[in-house]
């Protein structure tokens, strides 16, 4: 208690005593109990400054702050493995079970494989190892605090960062290196990179990096394979600095479906790891072919340009037909484009209202607007006037898709009828008509998204006038065909398929969980959360097919398929409501991720200790490793001291007297008459 404090307490006890004297000697008459009643109220007044000037004492500890000793254990399937299993157990007791550690050290024991966990429990089935992240995390839940991490391991990581790189915050490591530390002669597939996806009949990239450990020079033939077919072979020769390797060849997407690449190198003589000479990944062939049916009545230069339009996208196919041809191939068309309707396009009507494929109508002069106005009902011409020469005037406002880099200006007219045009559905105008350099309020080419399937309309014919025109501006066609191309690919975008997306691996190699999520989207492509998926599996065996409801997660439907048997499936995810439907295909495969090196990395340890200040320890080297943990000056406790502030008096009894001693005031002055 200081000087302040002090004074306080000396000017309370003054002004205290003066306002009960004032009170009940200065000027006062003669009453009963008066120094009982002076006393009362010097008590009350006196608690009444003590509550104005917290009294606080001061109290100044000392102790000792014990380091923080993490013990981190590897509890993955290479640790699991004799000798390195018996080592780390019998450090997990030797550590844990230790007095002397216990009381100069905090000691708390992790396990850690994919991740870190409390705990020195250990059942050596995790299915990978990342040391760097589970040394990281400690130094992250030790960061305000001295600590010291032993790291009994083998040294085997296949997650995350290399061994190489220092874990930081200046934590001290001590690896202590289980298993078989001596150096055997290995190849390694490290990686293989590939595309998920390939279009059929196009060049997919195949990348294979290969490693040698091992002294001196080593070969081996590198073999690729696609489904079981052989699609490269090569040797591979490795000496001093050339370590590793890097082949990068191009196959062919021969066949839709899942294909398995494997590749495969030829061992090494008196090779003991050979689990590791082989690899498997999967890419899936897809035909992304869009197929366009052009159906004319009458030959006309507008079928050349069209159909030069879209094969120069090489996902794209076109086949010119007559409407009658059109009806045998109606099941084999994604987008029809009806080019100047007449009376002969009577049953391509019946059974586009059958079928529900995107529509592209081009009406020009020769167009019979009677039967195109009886046969549809998306677009009608009312007050149908002469055959006139249209001009494209664009739309500032069109918000569908981008237009802004294509430029109509200059483009020659159209050959179209007058008229007022009326289209149904929600729709946009891409571009209007220009009549004589007047701009008519009617649309000269609209796309309408109202309506399922999507349409698109084209009120004049004379195509290829506009194609030869942006060739002789530009000198190529590539900004009329890319107009051309958003329009196809909008109409194409608007189906229900479009508005369910798959997210899955094409190989599950059993590290991960087999996991397929899907996305379903109103027509506002929105995520509907009220969509029902339902996933259809089928194996390779077509032993029969099982449905699975999919759950909903956080913004998508999720089905966990881990528990399937190795193989290769084949599914389906519907959504029931509208009959939405995407497929896909899958392998999985048990691959021995901790198999892939028999040898603990004694180097890579080694690089560790010395980064991070620690020193390495093998599993005989247990006891030395403790005394120099206890004997080191580094390792010491810390001397710290601790201020505390606690106040003198305790406020709830300071108060609850000040209230007993005016109540005992008040009632001695009731029962005498003094109120």
């Amino acid at each position: 208690m200081g000087h302040k404090e002090v004074l306080w307490i000396a000017l309370g006890i003054a002004l205290a005593f003066l306002g009960a004297g004032l009170q009940y000697f200065y000027r006062a008459g003669a009453m009963p109990n008066r120094w009982l009643l002076a006393f009362l109220r010097f008590l009350a007044l006196f608690g009444v400054f003590l509550l104005l000037f917290p009294l606080q004492l001061e109290q100044t500890d000392a102790y000792a702050e014990k380091q923080q000793l993490l013990l981190l254990f590897d509890n993955s399937r290479s640790a699991g493995r004799e000798p390195a299993r018996s080592q780390v157990l019998e450090a997990a007791r030797a550590f844990s079970d230790d007095r002397d550690l216990k009381d100069r050290f905090q000691v708390q024991a992790f396990s850690f494989g994919t991740g870190l966990q409390p705990g020195d429990s250990l059942d050596f089935s995790e299915k990978g190892t990342d040391i760097s992240g589970a040394l990281e995390a400690l130094a992250g839940l030790e960061a305000d605090r001295k600590a010291t991490i032993v790291l009994v391991t083998d040294g085997v990581e296949n997650l995350g960062k290399s061994l190489a790189v220092n874990p930081g915050s200046g934590v001290p490591v001590f690896p202590v290196i289980v298993g078989d530390t001596a150096t055997y002669s290995d190849l390694r597939i490290d990686r293989i990179n590939l595309n998920r996806y390939a279009f059929l009949g196009n060049q997919f990239p195949i990348e294979v990096l290969v490693s040698f450990r091992g002294q001196g020079s080593a070969s081996t033939v590198l073999q690729i394979f696609d489904n079981g077919a052989q699609i490269h072979r090569e040797t591979l020769t490795f000496g001093e600095g050339k370590t590793s390797l890097r082949t990068a060849i191009q196959a062919r997407a021969g066949e839709t479906g899942l294909h398995t690449i494997r590749v495969v190198l030829s061992p090494l003589e008196g090779e003991r790891n050979t689990g590791n000479n082989s690899k498997m990944a999967g890419l899936e062939v897809v035909d992304e072919t869009t197929r366009i049916s052009l159906v004319s009545s009458h030959p006309h230069p507008d079928i050349g340009a069209l159909t030069r339009t879209i094969e120069e996208n090489k996902q794209r196919q076109v086949r010119v037909v007559s409407p009658r041809e059109a009806l045998e191939i109606a099941g084999e068309t994604d987008l029809w484009i009806l080019y100047q309707p007449d009376a002969s396009f009577r049953g391509v009507y019946s059974e586009l209202a059958r079928a529900k494929a995107p529509l592209i109508t081009i009406a020009g002069d020769l167009t019979d607007w009677g039967f195109l106005n009886r046969a549809q009902a998306t677009v009608q011409l009312e007050e149908q006037g002469p055959s006139e020469d249209l001009l494209p005037a664009p739309n500032p406002s069109f918000s569908l898709f981008d237009v802004s880099e294509w430029e109509v200006s200059g483009y020659p007219p159209l050959n179209g009828f007058l008229g007022e045009y009326r289209i149904g559905p929600a729709h946009e105008w891409l571009l209007g008509q220009r009549v004589r350099g007047v701009s008519l309020d009617q649309p000269l080419l609209a796309l309408v998204n109202g309506s399922e399937p999507r349409e698109a309309f084209l009120a004049g014919s004379g195509l290829w006038r506009w194609r030869m025109h942006v060739f002789a501006r530009d000198g190529n066609f590539r900004d009329f065909d890319a107009l051309w191309g958003k329009v196809f690919l909008f109409l194409t975008a608007g189906a229900q398929n479009d508005r369910l997306r798959l997210e899955y691996q094409n190989v599950y190699d059993g590290l991960q969980p087999a996991v397929i999520r899907a996305r379903y989207f109103d027509e506002a492509f929105r995520f509907d959360p009220e969509a029902t998926l339902n996933l259809t599996l089928r194996d390779s065996a077509n032993s029969g097919q099982r449905t699975y409801p999919m759950s909903l997660g956080k913004g998508y439907f999720e089905a966990d398929l881990s528990d399937l048997p190795t193989g290769a499936y084949a599914f389906s995810v519907e959504e029931a409501k509208t009959g939405a439907l995407k497929s896909g295909q899958f392998r999985l495969q048990d691959f021995d991720l901790e198999g892939q090196l028999v040898s603990s990395d004694l180097r890579g340890l080694s690089r560790l200790a010395q980064g991070s200040g620690g020193a390495v320890y093998f599993p005989a080297e247990l006891n030395s490793l403790k005394d120099s943990l206890l004997e080191s000056e580094r390792f010491r406790p810390v001397q710290r001291t601790r201020r505390n502030i606690v106040s003198l008096i305790d406020f709830r009894w300071l108060l609850a007297a000040i209230v007993a001693a005016l109540s005992a005031e008040w009632f001695i002055r009731k029962y005498n008459g003094l109120l």
